[in-house]
């Protein structure tokens, strides 16, 4: 066999975003080895104004990644949203003890974490022959056979490895996103954020740049509104009634792209020798903005699971991680169901 291209591995990761680039950093410290696995993609992906609160600060300091962070970000101190025709302003002031929470540029994170780690990291084109133990990979005409003790799913929600190993996706809601770049009006936002209900769904104004904006709308496929809201020249229509959306709407044509934006879990978040991570373990409505600290928390609880697993040898370590993703997931989705009625 080619050494080259038969590797071995204590925890193969499929996924090169936040959430798997933060995993293979946290068990590089804990001296456990790793492999991790990037899609080669031709298309870029949509760029969004990632925000995290000031309760991740604390769990970024915990994990020495708080730096990194804060030099791939600007500061925000808060947001502010009118919902159901209800004016509400959320500062960061009070809280302890960050005060403020950070505006992510995600592109840049995940650059600067690749620098941080320092395992193997392999492009693919093509994954198949996925078992609990093997992996082959192939990139272009280079084919590798990767054995590892566990393989880690951190492909969001795309769910690549649950996908292969059949497990169901249990999906709470249909929702989907529109996202829209717009070039920045002159009307100003307080916080550089701005979220509001409209008919049938509800919006956010981020502000991404010194000159352009993200606008992005939520509806539900159950709703007949989500088919006009993939034209953008529909959009001044729909947003009549809003206080503030309708104020950043440019005349003009722009592209809509559209996603999910869904409240979905695995069945199973973990097997025996497999567990999944970040969107893949939990998928959260944006509503939340949790999607970033959803990453960096499973990561750190992943790392806790695997190394109890590999260096205690304790069969219940990965239970006790779907029990605390189940719980996590649950508090978030009474939450929002709350805030939805």
């Amino acid at each position: 066999m080619n050494p080259e291209t038969h590797l071995k591995t204590k925890v193969l990761i499929v996924g090169k975003g936040v959430s798997g680039l933060i995993l293979c950093y946290l068990l590089e410290k804990k001296g456990i080895e790793c492999i991790l696995l990037n899609k080669e993609v031709n298309t870029s992906a949509t760029i969004l104004a990632e925000t995290i609160p000031p309760s991740t600060l604390s769990l970024l300091k915990n994990i020495d990644l708080l730096t990194l962070f804060e030099e791939c970000a600007s500061k925000t101190y808060g947001y502010q949203s009118i919902w159901n025709n209800i004016f509400h302003s959320e500062d960061f002031f009070k809280h302890n003890p960050f005060k403020y929470g950070l505006k992510l540029n995600k592109r840049k994170v995940i650059s600067e974490l690749e620098k941080k780690v320092k395992s193997r990291i392999i492009n693919y084109n093509l994954l198949k022959n996925i078992t609990s133990t093997t992996t082959s990979v192939q990139l272009n005409n280079t084919k590798y056979n990767i054995d590892s003790e566990l393989i880690i799913d951190a492909t969001g929600r795309n769910r690549v490895i649950l996908n292969f190993f059949k497990v169901p996706i249990i999906s709470y809601d249909n929702n989907i996103a529109f996202i829209c770049y717009l070039p920045k009006t002159k009307e100003s936002l307080k916080y550089g954020f701005f979220t509001e209900t409209y008919e049938s769904g509800w919006g956010t104004v981020s502000d991404l740049n010194e000159t352009t904006r993200i606008m992005t709308l939520y509806s539900s496929k159950n709703d007949a509104l989500h088919k006009k809201l993939k034209t953008f020249s529909n959009w001044c229509e729909i947003l009549t009634n809003t206080k503030i959306l309708k104020k950043h709407l440019p005349t003009g044509n722009f592209k809509v792209t559209g996603r999910l934006a869904n409240s979905s879990i695995p069945q199973n978040i973990v097997g025996d020798n497999w567990l999944s991570i970040g969107d893949a373990a939990m998928a959260f409505d944006p509503i939340s903005s949790h999607g970033i600290s959803n990453a960096i928390f499973c990561s750190l609880k992943a790392s806790e699971s695997i190394n109890d697993l590999i260096t205690k040898n304790d069969g219940t370590s990965f239970n006790k991680y779907q029990e605390t993703i189940n719980a996590v997931f649950n508090e978030y989705y009474n939450v929002k169901e709350k805030l939805y009625a």
